[in-house]
């Protein structure tokens, strides 16, 4: 715990959104700074999968190694001179070989005053089959679904932790602090329950620090990357990363260092704010194995140039449970990519369907045999590559040897296919590859042993002792569904002409939050976009076992919806181009809609 002099506003950076993300934003943020604490996060159920695979074939490895590389020798000599603070999920499965790296790379560069602890406790792999009773672990998103139904080897099996190993390690001394698999924003509350000595009964400032985590964890979506309004910022790339001032009340500004590219404003912090409402959101309500945030009310507003202020979030007790994602073996899986050019688009791929179909033995076998359209070619195309779209063929089995008729009869098509058949040269794609399968339970939060250690040194973390069952409102429709002519003329457009959006993943479900800028355009948003809107919108993607969530943030001029079953298994095992829904929300805003003339009118955002 910091000391009562410096319980000024507590500057934390993010220097990290994925894996492989911000290769020189830890340098930038520590040279440009002020900034006391670093954090990051590199986890996402694709590279868990990757690295269950990884430890699999080497104990030692399965941690992220992208921090390693952030850390180069004059970075981590302002870190140790400055006294800045770090603390991310890069240990992913081996937190302990991730901080015996760092300690062997600092070293490497003459410094040994920085001291590295890991946190450990999420991995509950070792007792998996204590797991599979009834009830032990229900299935998040699958009512009487739990671990038992697993029927394949358990690659991994790892429970979201909470702020408190973070919190332990600091307090204990630490400089960095390498945990596993945290919750995305519990690096950035442990920094702040740390340095403003906040106890587990301050959940009004938790919860704003929960929600303070989430604005700045995916890196430079902040600053205006992946922004449905990314036209009218110059230069629009190579952003700079965020960094909150976090206040001893939990308030909290986001804002972007000065000279960086990029743009912090209500918009971009409002499409970061709705891009995390996933699983973890029931409704408003953010849970959180230390608290949960009720953002009914929040307001982002602009304060100055790049910074805004976010206040209204209020804390509640936390659930008893946290969420536990478990990877499993999936099977093998093959894809390749065919090209089609110019005219009768629809009939060469009814011809590579039917081939496909009648010349394959063993269909029976395969687990999923696609073939998918992406792109329409131009009319009239000034060039070959504009009148040229793709076929994706995409299979997944149980055994390897099984996709190999798929690969001998697409031989056998190559030059008996339809006019102009052309293909990727690079038949990598087509050799079997081991796939992963995700699927997320939960898990009774008092059952894990969560430790910090540093050196010799160890830690028993506790749990938060006070928490409470949660029965929040998920999902409700329209309370004013839209009446016809009730806006005046309209004109048909793409939705997008006056609606942003923003859209992720959570495994099988995507999440998509549509918001305006003005408040008659919301009156409007909120009507139109019903439940059933969304499923027509959805057109042929949409099938009847989805189930569609939906509720409104009235102070963001926001609708949210989240799609759960899209994806199909989530992008470690989905055949979903899109696995990680990116661009959900823009085939979205692509779609013709009936909007009032008088916002179109207004031009296009």
């Amino acid at each position: 715990m910091a000391s009562q002099s410096q319980r000024r506003p507590v500057r934390i950076a993010n220097c990290s959104g994925a894996t492989g993300d911000g290769p020189f934003a830890l340098r930038r943020l520590v040279r440009e700074g002020p900034v006391d604490v670093v954090t990051a996060d590199y986890l996402a159920e694709v590279n868990i999968a990757w690295l269950a695979l990884e430890r699999q074939q080497d104990p030692t490895k399965g941690y992220e190694s992208s921090f390693l590389r952030q850390l180069d020798e004059e970075t981590a000599h302002i870190i140790a001179d400055k006294g800045i603070k770090i603390i991310h999920n890069g240990g992913a499965l081996n937190p302990k070989g991730l901080a015996d790296a760092i300690q062997a790379q600092l070293a490497s560069y003459g410094i040994v005053s920085l001291k590295i602890a890991y946190v450990v406790g999420d991995d509950v792999s070792a007792v998996v089959d204590d797991l599979k009773a009834p009830g032990a672990a229900p299935h998040l998103d699958i009512a009487g679904r739990d671990l038992s139904a697993l029927e394949k080897p358990v690659l991994s099996a790892n429970a979201y932790l909470g702020m408190g190993g973070a919190v332990a390690a600091l307090e204990m001394g630490a400089d960095i602090v390498v945990c596993g698999r945290c919750c995305d924003a519990s690096p950035v509350m442990g920094a702040a329950a740390w340095w403003h000595g906040w106890d587990e009964s301050r959940l009004d400032e938790l919860a704003q620090a929960l929600i303070a985590g989430h604005c700045i964890e995916c890196g430079c979506y902040a600053t205006g990357g992946n922004f449905s309004g990314f036209k009218s910022i110059p230069k629009n790339w190579d952003q700079g990363f965020p960094v909150v001032e976090i206040a001893a009340d939990g308030t909290f500004d986001v804002f972007l260092q000065d000279g960086a590219r990029g743009m912090v404003s209500r918009d971009t912090i409002t499409a970061q704010l709705v891009y995390e409402i996933q699983q973890s959101f029931q409704g408003p309500y953010y849970l959180n194995p230390d608290v949960i945030a009720d953002i009914h009310d929040v307001k982002i507003a602009s304060k100055d140039t790049n910074r805004v202020t976010v206040t209204g979030v209020r804390g509640r007790l936390p659930p008893p449970t946290t969420k536990l994602a478990v990877c499993v073996q999936g099977g093998y899986q093959t894809e390749c990519y065919l090209f089609a050019t110019g005219l009768d688009t629809t009939e060469k791929l009814a011809d590579l369907k039917g081939c496909v179909d009648d010349m394959i033995p063993n269909k029976g076998d395969y687990r999923v045999l696609r073939i998918d359209q992406y792109g329409v070619p131009q009319p009239n195309p000034s060039s070959q590559a504009l009148a040229t779209c793709m076929f994706r063929v995409f299979a997944q089995a149980d055994q390897s040897e099984t996709l190999g008729t798929l690969r001998q009869t697409l031989g056998g098509y190559g030059l008996g296919g339809y006019c102009g058949q052309h293909s990727c040269m690079d038949f990598r794609t087509f050799t079997p590859r081991p796939f992963v399968s995700y699927e997320p339970f939960l898990i009774d939060y008092s059952s894990l042993s969560v430790q910090a250690v540093l050196g010799s040194k160890t830690t028993k973390v506790s749990k938060p002792s006070k928490t409470a069952l949660f029965h929040g409102q998920k999902t409700f429709d329209s309370q004013q569904p839209l009446v016809e002519g009730s806006y005046g003329q309209t004109a048909e457009v793409p939705l997008g002409r006056r609606v942003h959006a923003r859209s992720g993943d959570k495994g099988s479900n995507a999440n998509v939050g549509f918001w305006v800028l003005e408040d008659d355009e919301y009156d409007w948003l909120r009507s139109f976009l019903t439940i059933d809107r969304l499923r027509g919108l959805l057109g042929d993607d949409y099938e009847e076992s989805f189930t569609v969530e939906r509720f409104e943030l009235p102070n963001l001029r926001c609708v949210h919806f989240l799609v759960k079953g899209v994806l199909q298994g989530g992008i470690s095992s989905s055949y979903r181009l899109d696995g990680l829904a990116k661009s959900f929300g823009e085939f979205l805003r692509s779609r013709l809609v009936d909007m009032p003339s008088k916002f179109v009118e207004r031009g296009t955002i």
